[in-house]
C-alpha cells in the first residue's frame, strides 16, 4: 500500500549535544508504506515508522540499534553516557507538501540533547 509520504529523503541533522561522540546519522532513506529501514554513516540501523496525523503533522518513532555499528560509535543514554544498546526516539513532525515535494521536520529531545531534524523528499 503506496502512502503520499513514500519515496527518497535526505535526511540531515543538527544537535546541541557537545560529548565526545561523533554524531552520523545524516544520509538518505527511503519511506515505503510509512517505514523505512536504512543504515547510517557509522553502520547503525535506523528502523523508522511514519504515521500522518493531520495535514501538517507526522509522528515520527524510531529505532536505533548500533549493535553492528562500526567498533567506534556509540549511541546516548539520556544521561549522556555512551551506549551500544537500541535506543528509541519518537517526535511529531511537521509535514509541508506542495505537489510532490515534502519536507518533514522537527526536533528530538532525549535526556538533555536536542536534535533538529530534517527530511527532504527528493
Amino acid at each position: 500500500m503506496r502512502t503520499e509520504l513514500d519515496g527518497i529523503y535526505q535526511v540531515t541533522s543538527t544537535t546541541n549535544y557537545q560529548g565526545p561522540l561523533e554524531k552520523k546519522s545524516d544520509g538518505e532513506t527511503e519511506i515505503k508504506n510509512g517505514q523505512t529501514e536504512r543504515r547510517d554513516n557509522a553502520n547503525c540501523l535506523w528502523t523508522s515508522t511514519f504515521t500522518i496525523l493531520s495535514e501538517n503533522e507526522v509522528k515520527m518513532t524510531s529505532l536505533a540499534d548500533p549493535t553492528d555499528a562500526d567498533g567506534d560509535f556509540s549511541l546516548t543514554r539520556p544521561d549522556g553516557s555512551p551506549t551500544r544498546e537500541p535506543v528509541m526516539y519518537e517526535t511529531t513532525l511537521k509535514y509541508a507538501r506542495k505537489g510532490d515535494r515534502v519536507q518533514l521536520s522537527g526536533q528530538i529531545e532525549y535526556g538533555n540533547d536536542i536534535t533538529f531534524l530534517t527530511m527532504r523528499k527528493k
